[in-house]
């Protein structure tokens, strides 16, 4: 079984939100958060999204900004955090590793503006959606 320092670093947890400035005012005003970024509008993955920081966890919220949006479906059951994004050196091996054990691609490997053109890719295993962010330039 590997490790949490073998698989990568914890980054950040994905919330969905319908209205992305209205939950980032509701985490700082009720529980303390800080905005750590700005917004971004990534058109490769149809979102907009902040990071926010509450006691020491990095949130990433993200909101539709295509229609269909990949949030839709997720929003429409209500649910609210519905993956968690980890750094991971080699992301290519890493990504055939967890497809030859039984995860199903998501979204293949694409550049994110939220992390300066750093490819992610969105993979699922048994309902838990992992986001790998590679640490390559």
């Amino acid at each position: 079984m590997a490790s949490q320092m073998e698989f990568g670093k914890l980054h950040h947890v994905g919330v969905a939100v319908h209205d992305l400035r209205q939950a980032a005012e509701g985490l700082c005003r009720l529980f303390g958060a800080t905005i750590e970024s700005q917004v971004y509008h990534d058109a490769n993955q149809g979102v907009r999204l902040m990071f926010v920081n509450m006691g020491g966890l990095r949130y990433e919220l993200l909101e539709p900004a295509a229609n269909p949006s990949p949030l839709d479906s997720v929003l429409r059951r209500g649910i609210s955090i519905y993956h968690a994004g980890y750094e991971v050196a080699n992301m290519d091996a890493r990504l055939a590793e967890l497809l030859a054990k039984g995860a199903t691609m998501v979204s293949p490997p694409k550049p994110a503006v939220a992390f300066g053109g750093r490819r992610v890719a969105f993979v699922m295993w048994h309902g838990l959606m992992v986001e790998l962010i590679d640490t390559a330039a």
